[in-house]
């Protein structure tokens, strides 16, 4: 019989302390690391419905071959989007909802048509 060599253990890191204070401060960093993720992923899927609709906007080709309706339907939803009222400075989240509804109704009008 062998005799089964004994391994090592990797000495444990040890925290600095376990204490309640330091157990939030960890929560908090990890709650930050979702928010950061989670907004990433809401502004690349806003963007994304903007490139759909600035593709939409390109597949109509030359201006000349555009229908009237159309043309009107474009003017109607560029005043739309002209007269937004945001205070991107104050970081709200109104102001979000207000650009992801606008999206919304953007992609529904001009990206479904393509």
């Amino acid at each position: 019989m062998k005799a089964k060599a004994k391994r090592k253990r990797a000495p444990r890191r040890r925290s600095r302390e376990s204490s309640p204070l330091t157990m939030f401060e960890s929560e908090l960093r990890t709650l930050q690391r979702d928010l950061r993720t989670i907004a990433k992923a809401y502004i690349a899927r806003l963007e994304n419905d903007l490139l759909v609709c600035l593709s939409a906007l390109r597949s109509y080709g030359p201006i000349e071959q555009v229908s009237r309706e159309i043309l009107h339907e474009i003017r109607d939803l560029t005043i739309v989007v002209r007269n937004r009222k945001l205070k991107p400075e104050k970081g709200r989240r109104k102001d979000l909802r207000k650009i992801d509804s606008l999206i919304v109704d953007l992609v529904s009008s001009i990206g479904q048509k393509n």
